[in-house]
C-alpha cells in the first residue's frame, strides 16, 4: 500500500499514455507546490494520504522499512523508471504470534465479525458498497483470468515495439 494519494505507478502510467494532466491532489512539483501536470510530477513528489497524518504514517513506514532494515530510504530508492540510480529497496517484516492474545478460531470469527460490521455501514457518497482490504484485487484477479489483463494503449504500444524487434508475435488489442 502505498502512503500516498496514489501509487507512483498511477503517474509514470499517466506519462506513458500521453496524459498531459493528472487529478488535482496527487502530486506536487518539486518544491512542494500541488500540480496537475504529468510532467511535474514525474519529477516532483506525491502527495500524502491523508495529509500531516499521512506524513506521519509515511514517515513511520519509511522508518519501519527503511531506517531499522539499514536499506535504501526516501530519494535512495532507485527502480525500473528511475535509471539515474541503482534499484534499492528495503524491506521488514513483522511477525504477530496471535496465540499469546487469543486462540487463532477466536481471532478469525473477530475478524469475520468487523469485516461484517465495516460493510454494513453506508457507502460514502458517489460509492455503491463498502470495501475492505484486499476486496478490489481480489475482483480484479478474477476479472483478469476471466478475461485477461487491460493495457493501455501506451504500454501496448511499448509491447509491440519490443515483439517487433525480437521477432516475435505481437499483442493484440482486446475490448472489455
Amino acid at each position: 500500500m502505498a502512503t500516498t494519494t496514489v501509487a507512483m505507478n498511477r503517474i509514470i502510467q499517466a506519462s506513458a499514455n500521453g496524459q498531459p494532466s493528472i487529478p488535482a491532489g496527487w502530486a506536487m512539483d518539486s518544491q512542494g507546490v500541488p500540480t496537475t501536470d504529468t510532467q511535474t510530477a514525474m519529477r516532483g513528489l506525491l502527495m500524502p494520504l491523508g495529509g500531516y497524518k499521512g506524513s506521519g504514517l509515511g514517515l513511520m513506514v519509511e522508518i519501519l522499512c527503511g531506517v531499522l532494515s539499514g536499506g535504501a530510504m526516501s530519494r535512495e530508492i532507485g527502480g525500473l523508471h528511475i535509471l539515474t540510480r541503482p534499484m534499492a529497496t528495503s524491506q521488514s517484516f513483522l511477525a504477530v504470534d496471535i496465540r499469546r492474545f487469543l486462540a487463532p478460531e477466536d481471532f478469525q470469527k473477530r475478524m469475520e465479525q468487523l469485516i461484517a460490521m465495516v460493510k454494513s455501514s453506508a457507502p460514502a457518497a458517489g460509492y455503491d458498497e463498502v470495501m475492505v482490504a484486499g476486496d478490489p484485487e481480489w475482483r480484479s484477479e478474477a476479472m483478469r483470468k476471466a478475461h485477461g489483463i487491460p493495457l493501455k494503449r501506451g504500454a501496448l504500444e511499448r509491447i509491440n515495439a519490443t515483439a517487433r524487434e525480437l521477432g516475435v508475435p505481437e499483442l493484440e488489442p482486446m475490448n472489455l
